[in-house]
């Protein structure tokens, strides 16, 4: 099992006369520093490669930064870059237009076209894609250098979460499963530059939002007011839209159902929650009928929620039996 790369720079690490040297040397290669914010500067650059994509998070301080035509021709560099700006903001300047990013809006950059940019101090999450990707998917292939997309357009929103959900899962995914999002992710992406989505893409975008609709999930399980119109609103999606959505996973209540019992059987398993009971713990994950609860998870689990419990206490024990040479067997186990 082969995870995806990960580059981690991070100048706070290093003496603060050796921050702005070690940022240009590092930026120099996509970017031209023209300036920067001298007092305390700082920059961390969090991205993950795999397959064709590289995506991640990135934190400046304040600064001026440019591509002219002389670099452009130079380095070869062709990609289309998505950076949504989640604090601080961005002046962007290409193809003639003067645009401000800020509050989750995104700056889309081509580059092989010219463009200048100051900032305050930022961070914002990105996404790069080679122009052979994503271009076969685009309308206008050579429109999009230093456009600006609202944080309220749909598609853009889509695209942002699917970025945040995959970086999110960075940290334990394979390179397979990186694969396996990439045209999902892909198709979205070229979606929201396109301003709709093409009719052979409907899957892909809709896998996509898939995606990022479960690690949203999954992050707000325990939230009881989490709803399919929370959801839905969030995503800036309609709930009809996103009950289609969800609908290879078996619908959104049935999903959300089905994440909660497994929370409920792992707090089963977990020697720190012996202290509650079983109504206890199904309680905090939702379920206020203990009847409902039971049958529930005996439909899922193939055994009722005390039975489980009990097993579980067993292996442990069992578990702590087990001579050392054998651990390998367990980190097996664990590979989830």
């Amino acid at each position: 099992m082969t995870l995806i790369s990960r580059s981690l720079f991070d100048t706070r690490r290093l003496p603060e006369r050796a921050r702005l040297r070690q940022w240009s040397d590092a930026a120099t290669p996509v970017w031209d520093i023209l300036s920067v914010d001298d007092e305390a500067f700082s920059a961390v650059v969090d991205l993950y490669h795999g397959g064709d994509l590289v995506f991640g998070t990135v934190s400046s301080s304040a600064q001026s930064t440019a591509r002219e035509m002389a670099r452009i021709a130079e380095d070869g560099i062709d990609y289309y870059a998505f950076q949504f700006y989640i604090s601080g903001q961005r002046r962007a300047a290409a193809r003639g237009d003067d645009v401000i990013l800020r509050n989750g809006d995104l700056l889309t950059v081509d580059m092989t076209q010219p463009i200048a940019t100051e900032s305050t101090r930022y961070r914002s999450i990105d996404l790069g894609i080679p122009r052979r990707v994503l271009a076969p998917l685009l309308v206008a292939p050579d429109a999009h250098g230093g456009r600006r997309h609202d944080a309220s357009q749909p598609l853009a929103g889509l695209v942002r979460a699917h970025v945040e959900a995959l970086y999110r899962a960075a940290p334990h995914m394979t390179v397979a499963q990186m694969h396996a999002v990439q045209d999902a992710t892909v198709a979205l992406a070229a979606a929201a530059l396109n301003g709709l989505v093409a009719e052979d893409q409907v899957e892909q975008v809709r896998a996509a939002t898939l995606f990022a609709v479960k690690r949203y999930v999954e992050d707000w399980l325990h939230d009881m007011a989490l709803s399919a119109a929370v959801v839905a609103r969030h995503f800036s999606i309609s709930r009809a839209t996103l009950y289609r959505i969800m609908e290879p996973v078996g619908g959104f209540v049935s999903y959300l159902r089905l994440r909660r019992l497994h929370r409920v059987r792992a707090d089963l398993a977990n020697p720190a929650r012996h202290h509650l009971s079983v109504g206890e713990i199904a309680e905090t994950w939702g379920f206020a009928s203990p009847s409902a609860f039971t049958k529930s998870f005996r439909q899922c689990f193939g055994m009722s929620p005390r039975a489980y419990r009990a097993m579980a206490a067993d292996a442990l024990a069992a578990e702590a039996e087990i001579d050392g040479e054998h651990a390998w067997s367990h980190w097996l186990a664990a590979l989830k």
